[in-house]
């Protein structure tokens, strides 16, 4: 009760179930139509250059374009801007990643959030790092990005597409990069 509840109540001695808000993580905003709409994790942010960028407004705005099956963005540092997204897209059958898909994909980033949301890169995977029940793993993904340990991937539902990701992204030869990891970065997608 006191790791979920005691933070947002107001009155503890009380006990209308009112005054014991829990905070789940997700976020959500109350739509024009009266329907909620669930945003996503609220812990899955992207600062870039001073914008608060959630994860999930980037991949709807790639999901916007036709030729997308899914996408999963990620964090990455950067010297100027501290961080800037990474896009991973995987195409529906038939369709392939030709330079006028990526810049569809950066278009409409663009175009639907801002200038400020223009990804460093856009990699067509051939399919994406995924739990056995379907959960896109955006930590392996962004550990590939940032050039760190991937860890254990043998539960994924499709380990061998991790190391081909990471050869798309990284060249041949693994890259582990020995700095410290940003904090932001290490916790991002644990509660993927």
């Amino acid at each position: 009760m006191n790791g979920y509840y005691k933070r947002y109540c107001k009155n503890p001695n009380s006990k209308d179930w009112r005054d014991w808000p829990y905070m789940a993580g997700d976020g959500a905003m109350l739509a024009a139509d009266g329907y909620f709409r669930i945003l996503g994790r609220i812990d899955d942010v992207i600062n870039v250059a001073g914008h608060r960028l959630g994860t999930k407004e980037i991949e709807n705005a790639c999901l916007t374009v036709p030729d997308v099956a899914e996408a999963a963005v990620v964090p990455v540092t950067d010297e100027i801007k501290g961080r800037m997204p990474e896009i991973y897209v995987a195409l529906k059958p038939g369709h392939e990643g030709t330079p006028d898909t990526i810049n569809r994909i950066i278009k409409a980033n663009e175009e639907i959030i801002g200038r400020f949301a223009r990804p460093k890169h856009v990699y067509v995977v051939p399919d994406m790092p995924k739990t056995r029940s379907g959960k896109i793993m955006r930590r392996v993904l962004a550990s590939i990005s940032n050039r760190r340990d991937v860890g254990d991937v043998t539960t994924l539902a499709n380990p061998a597409v991790v190391e081909d990701i990471r050869k798309m992204v990284q060249g041949k030869d693994a890259v582990v990069s020995g700095e410290a990891v940003p904090e932001d970065i290490a916790k991002f997608g644990q509660n993927d």
